[in-house]
């Protein structure tokens, strides 16, 4: 490969440093300095229709006429001179990274484009790589199919993430996913969150018991209970969910009045897994068993106990936090007990669940 070097300098001087060092293709707006920087593909030839044709003493000069060109962005010059000792030049207004299916081997001719971390070939699947010469970058233009800064991704509405990734205009509302594909199950509707989590795009499923709502009158362990109904999916469909997602997570609260919950393995509340477990841990925790959050810090309202309604007092106190591993998700049920004296300790609880958001690439 040959690197050709110009530089034409006026008065401009700054910004012709600036652009030798950040740039492989820089014109000055008023067309009074200009920089090029070419990279030359020996015996090849880019098939395109010319700007202008030229017969020129040297390669030297085609860059000259190249880079004076506004047009111009790469150009191919004859390998033998004519009987006068002169080289034709041919500019073209694209470049052999843009139209790479155009260069061909040809025993005539040199190929010379600017020099472009296209070079690498980042942009795949098909993708074109499109060169922005004066910040020595570039952009991938993906086919139909595929998105993504380097055209890695299928274009695929499997998540709100999915969706963001590909367009990452999109705005929040509802949209249509099929986490698992074709031939799988269902596609169904949610509710993008493409602001929360940095703009990483949040998949949020609502459900029926989302409101905060009293627990009173139920003793026994368990005996009160509330099952939860996702709006518009299936519990399959919620499965195939967290399986395409990086993380999914559900909030979790119970706000207690002389009722407790977990109590060091003697358990009244608890929570469900979407395969029917019983689960002996609370928000807050990822699987340490009778403990909420303020068991993990040891920050609990008494610290003989796992969690701050363990206390079992007269005063109000709350257990929240949440629920972030994946493959338990999401909640189907809730239970709670300890709230049957309602004559003496007017003993009570009120219960908040958050609905499931999921988020991030797999």
């Amino acid at each position: 490969m040959l690197l050709l070097p110009l530089l034409v300098s006026f008065p401009l001087l700054f910004n012709l440093m600036f652009a030798m060092q950040n740039s492989a293709l820089y014109r000055y707006p008023t067309g009074r300095a200009s920089f090029g920087k070419f990279k030359c593909d020996p015996f090849y030839f880019l098939w395109e229709e010319k700007l202008t044709s030229s017969m020129v003493e040297d390669k030297l000069d085609c860059t000259f006429l190249c880079v004076g060109e506004p047009k111009c962005y790469s150009f191919n010059i004859a390998v033998y001179p004519d009987s006068k000792g002169l080289y034709l030049c041919e500019l073209l207004a694209t470049d052999k990274y843009r139209e790479a299916e155009k260069v061909h081997a040809n025993a005539t001719f040199h190929h010379c484009s600017p020099s472009s971390p296209c070079e690498s070939a980042p942009c795949k699947n098909g993708g074109v790589c499109v060169p922005e010469y004066e910040r020595n970058s570039y952009h991938c233009e993906c086919k139909p199919v595929f998105c993504g800064t380097h055209c890695k991704r299928y274009k695929w509405n499997r998540t709100c993430s999915d969706i963001k990734y590909c367009n990452p205009e999109a705005k929040n509302g509802s949209y249509v996913i099929d986490p698992d594909g074709e031939g799988g199950v269902k596609p169904f509707k949610v509710f993008c969150d493409m602001t929360d989590k940095d703009g990483i795009g949040v998949t949020v499923v609502s459900h029926d018991s989302e409101n905060r709502t009293l627990v009173a009158g139920f003793e026994a362990p368990g005996s009160y209970w509330r099952n939860v109904t996702y709006d518009e999916t299936s519990l399959i469909q919620l499965t195939s969910l967290t399986a395409s997602s990086a993380h999914c997570e559900q909030f979790i609260k119970y706000e207690c009045y002389h009722s407790v919950i977990l109590s060091n393995d003697d358990m009244y509340g608890w929570w469900v897994s979407r395969d029917d477990e019983k689960m002996k841990y609370w928000g807050g925790v990822n699987s340490v068993p009778f403990k909420c959050a303020c068991g993990l810090t040891d920050t609990c309202a008494d610290s003989s106990y796992g969690c701050n309604c363990d206390k079992n007092d007269l005063n109000w106190r709350e257990d929240s936090g949440l629920l972030t591993d994946k493959s338990k998700l999401p909640v189907i049920q809730m239970r709670f007990g300890d709230t049957g004296d309602i004559v003496l300790y007017n003993e009570s609880g009120y219960h908040t669940l958050g609905p499931l958001e999921c988020y991030g690439l797999i």
